[in-house]
């Protein structure tokens, strides 16, 4: 039986204490020459495309996955990554104060197999917590869809080499959103099933920037 591997959403909303910021806060250069979609299982504009809207930033992958399925090759492992570097600029005045990771995924495997997606991302140099989905040896898998998150809370500086250089009022700081995601694996036999594939529409990150004004 052919497994699906979905990652529907990853989103990241940057929020803190304060009120949120109403108006578009993020805006998204996905035509920028300096964009970067590139690896084993994506090329940008061929099977993995970027997509703006407002604060939200999206990218769908057609290719991103590992295909094993039984009694097919004798291979018995594969990897697929992708790198995606996407410039933005935050509206003056903005700061991060917390940011969601956000899967939504389905996968079917045989006892014999083994997959992981794993993502690592930073923005505006910012380092995100790594973000790992396994499903280990052992056990047959068939759910069409489940859900994992993780946050991770920014400290808000209150040194004036903070507010000047993120908080100035007058100045829209400008930098990158930067992803590495893996998808890999491996089955004990060539009889074993696995197919951790994403098709379509099926992964999507999602980056959905709800910011908040600073406290000047």
């Amino acid at each position: 039986m052919k497994g699906i591997f979905r990652i529907s959403c990853l989103s990241l909303v940057m929020l803190s204490g304060a009120a949120a910021y109403g108006q578009q806060s993020v805006q998204w250069d996905v035509n920028s020459p300096s964009m970067i979609i590139a690896g084993t299982g994506c090329q940008k504009d061929v099977d993995a495309f970027a997509s703006a809207n407002g604060n939200d930033l999206a990218v769908v992958f057609t290719r991103l996955g590992v295909d094993l399925p039984g009694g097919g090759s004798s291979i018995l492992a594969d990897r697929k990554n992708c790198v995606v570097r996407v410039p933005a600029t935050i509206a003056p005045g903005i700061y991060i104060g917390q940011l969601t990771q956000r899967l939504s995924y389905g996968i079917t495997k045989t006892a014999g197999a083994t997959v992981s997606l794993a993502t690592r991302s930073t923005f505006f140099g910012f380092g995100v917590s790594p973000h790992t989905v396994s499903l280990p040896y052992g056990s047959s898998v068939n759910q069409p869809l489940l859900t994992t998150q993780r946050v991770d809370n920014f400290s808000v500086r209150t040194t004036p080499s903070w507010f000047s250089g993120w908080c100035s009022p007058n100045r829209a700081p400008r930098g990158l959103y930067q992803a590495n995601i893996a998808v890999s694996g491996q089955k004990s036999n060539s009889s074993e099933d696995l197919i951790a594939f994403v098709d379509g529409l099926d992964l999507k990150y999602e980056v959905v920037a709800s910011l908040v004004r600073c406290q000047l």
